[in-house]
């Protein structure tokens, strides 16, 4: 199964991780003008963690979805340099989305740790 199949199968989720978002960031926003500080920091950081990792989620399983095809490659020219410069796109694309991924899993386990 290619990559783009797999997302488009849990494309489904999509709608369920940016409710998630905005549920994580109402609760925050509550938690913060109506908790106290022990609750803050018992709630805050979790929430804001499910918060982000729903988001990028989400971002991936969209931008996995609109990978460009391998199998129609076009036949003009300037169809074929379109095509390049998507895929690269794409690629530049999904290169940033691993960084984020990695640099939020390392934010992640600093933040659990503490």
């Amino acid at each position: 199964m290619t990559v783009k199949k797999l997302a488009q199968r849990l494309f489904i989720i999509k709608p369920l991780l940016n409710f998630a978002f905005v549920a994580c960031l109402v609760f925050i926003v509550i938690l913060f003008l109506k908790g106290s500080i022990a609750e803050q920091n018992s709630y805050g950081v979790p929430s804001l963690l499910l918060a982000t990792w729903s988001l990028l989620l989400s971002a991936i399983l969209g931008l996995l979805v609109n990978t460009p095809n391998i199998d129609d490659m076009p036949k003009g020219w300037f169809a074929r340099m379109k095509h390049r410069l998507a895929k690269s796109i794409f690629t530049l694309a999904a290169m940033v989305f691993i960084f984020i991924s990695l640099a939020l899993l390392y934010a992640t386990i600093k933040l659990l740790n503490l």
